[in-house]
């Protein structure tokens, strides 16, 4: 294959790529496994890899874009970005955040489309599915509460108690600094929090459940 093609924010700034990405630790990831598949383009490995990465890519991608079909593209384009590049992540964990991060600016360029559509009246605004909120284990309070959150907010909220992924792989995927993904939490708990109290203190389910608030 003659060209290089990385996540898209990866094609559209060449000039932040720098240094590989980072494998965080030595600890033996899941998707080590099937890193030598992925590097020879090998169809069972990507098979393999989708059936143990595309939910949890499918959840983030939803979390930041609110609709299921978006997000089911969002990781499909993932995929084929990954198809389509000379230089797979050589780590399994690298890997995964290679994928996440792809999603991540996939999201973005959907964002920038919807702003650039013209404005739909409200009455043409079709009702929302509620069905997607149970698929990713959520009460549609702590949903609600979510919705009025940033897309970043939202971001590093969902990688750091969805994932369980801790601040410096949390700003990689997002492009941060661990500072501002560390304060992008605190503000974004807070307002969580905030937001929960004023519902009559109900508490959220899984797996925001560890956020106090009361």
């Amino acid at each position: 294959m003659s060209e290089t093609v990385g996540p898209p924010g990866q094609r559209r700034r060449s000039s932040e790529r720098g240094a590989p990405h980072p494998d965080f630790n030595d600890r033996t990831h899941p998707l080590d496994v099937l890193v030598p598949g992925i590097a020879a383009q090998n169809a069972v490995a990507y098979s393999e890899l989708y059936a143990l990465v595309a939910d949890r890519l499918f959840a983030f991608a939803f979390r930041l874009l609110g609709d299921r079909h978006e997000a089911e593209d969002a990781v499909q384009q993932a995929f084929l970005e990954l198809a389509r590049t000379d230089t797979p992540p050589n780590r399994g964990r690298s890997l995964e955040a290679w994928l996440f991060t792809s999603i991540r600016f996939t999201c973005i360029d959907v964002v920038r489309q919807r702003s650039r559509r013209p404005a739909v009246a409200a009455d043409d605004v079709p009702d929302v599915d509620h069905e997607d909120l149970y698929d990713l284990g959520l009460d549609p309070l702590l949903e609600n509460a979510l919705r009025s959150l940033t897309p970043q907010q939202r971001a590093v909220l969902h990688l750091k108690h969805v994932e369980g992924l801790d601040g410096e792989q949390t700003a990689h995927i997002l492009g941060l600094s661990r500072v501002a993904v560390y304060a992008t939490a605190a503000r974004a708990e807070r307002r969580l929090r905030d937001l929960l109290d004023a519902a009559n203190g109900r508490h959220p389910l899984s797996p925001y459940r560890h956020i106090d608030h009361g």
